[in-house]
């Protein structure tokens, strides 16, 4: 058997972006319906009228932040008379953060003070949009990130009520959520639900073939023919597919590659794919447990300790909130919702079992071990 060997300036990627997180890919596949009704509420926008508000509501890696950027980039080359500002609210999670990135994207510099009251930024931002004649449409990606301190109705409030203290100004907002127990419609005040009244775009999970047609795309477009054998896309596919996150599929591959490129050979394998996968579902679940709230990230501790202590007991859903309840005063519900969400991010899986009433088996999905106890 003969073996190729890269040299040490070869790669089997030619195009890096094509992996990156942010990139936007020039077609993409199973969201024209969702592309269409937001092209359709921002285009108010091209008329120099205020945009319909929207909420692009679905599972983490469905597609919400791809599409709204595939909009704000066909903004950007048709108009100047439009300012799409994108927000990452993992990092810019207060009134004066979100600001400071539309401040920054229209002066092209940051605030010159660093912590400045959100009114003194607001006041430079409205007299240029007066004075380009331009409507600002400002999209709070991840807009769960601000449920603290009511930090979501202060930014959707100042931003939609800014035309009472400055006439003339024109601004919508866009919302990307992907936690299902974030109602901002029930922790607005009424005064801004009456000025947002949002449009919903719901986004579903994507399917098997979905997910591997995508990352065929990717594939194509990113690496050199024959990097990929099929049968280690279908297994990419599948641990993509399990993780129910298709930015896990598109990580997991590119760490795959690398790891092919690290032992200098030209096609993956699947020893590539098992180094890749631990890290991707690492660097995964770091992230999304920095989106839980105190209380979730309790009780998914607390679930792991259950496990560490009796590995081969299951844990059912009403022992385990008589458990969680004696480390604190929680109600049903409330404790219900935390489960629940726990379920939609793939922590654990919720399994009915027909001789247990309506209990419900809580299956760990994660290594317990990687969970600190906190």
């Amino acid at each position: 058997m003969s073996f190729h060997y890269l040299m040490h300036n070869q790669t089997l990627i030619r195009d890096t972006g094509v992996f990156e997180l942010q990139y936007t890919p020039e077609t993409i596949h199973y969201r024209d319906q969702e592309l269409k009704q937001l092209a359709g509420a921002v285009s108010p926008a091209l008329r120099g009228a205020s945009p319909t508000n929207t909420n692009l509501r679905g599972p983490p890696g469905t597609g919400k932040t791809t599409c709204v950027h595939r909009i704000f980039s066909e903004l950007e080359e048709t108009t100047q008379s439009v300012v799409p500002v994108f927000v990452n609210c993992n990092s810019a999670n207060t009134t004066c953060r979100v600001f400071a990135v539309i401040f920054e994207r229209l002066f092209g510099h940051q605030p010159p003070n660093s912590g400045v009251h959100p009114h003194l930024l607001i006041d430079p931002i409205a007299k240029e949009l007066i004075k380009r004649k331009a409507v600002l449409i400002v999209c709070l990606d991840d807009a769960h990130y601000l449920r603290h301190n009511d930090q979501f109705d202060v930014i959707v409030r100042s931003l939609l009520r800014m035309y009472e203290n400055y006439p003339g100004v024109k601004t919508g907002v866009l919302t990307t959520i992907s936690d299902h127990t974030f109602p901002p419609l029930m922790i607005l005040d009424p005064a801004v639900i009456s000025v947002w009244q949002p449009e919903e775009i719901p986004f579903t999970c994507y399917q098997r073939e979905q997910v591997r047609t995508i990352l065929h795309d990717r594939i194509r477009m990113g690496l050199y023919p024959g990097v990929v054998p099929h049968v280690i896309l279908d297994r990419i596919t599948d641990l993509t597919k399990e993780e129910g996150d298709l930015r896990v599929g598109i990580d997991l591959l590119k760490h795959a590659v690398l790891n092919a490129e690290r032992d200098a050979r030209t096609v993956v394998t699947d020893d590539d794919v098992t180094r890749a996968f631990e890290i991707a579902q690492s660097a995964h679940l770091i992230h999304l447990r920095e989106g839980l709230k105190p209380n979730e990230e309790r009780l998914l501790c607390h679930i792991a300790q259950m496990k560490r202590d009796n590995p081969n007991v299951p844990i059912l859903s009403g022992p385990l909130y008589d458990s969680f309840r004696a480390t604190q005063n929680i109600s049903y519900s409330g404790f219900h919702g935390w489960l629940t969400h726990l379920s939609d991010l793939r922590f654990i899986d919720l399994r009915r079992r027909a001789h247990i009433g309506n209990s419900r088996e809580v299956i760990l999905l994660v290594d317990h071990e990687s969970l600190k106890i906190i």
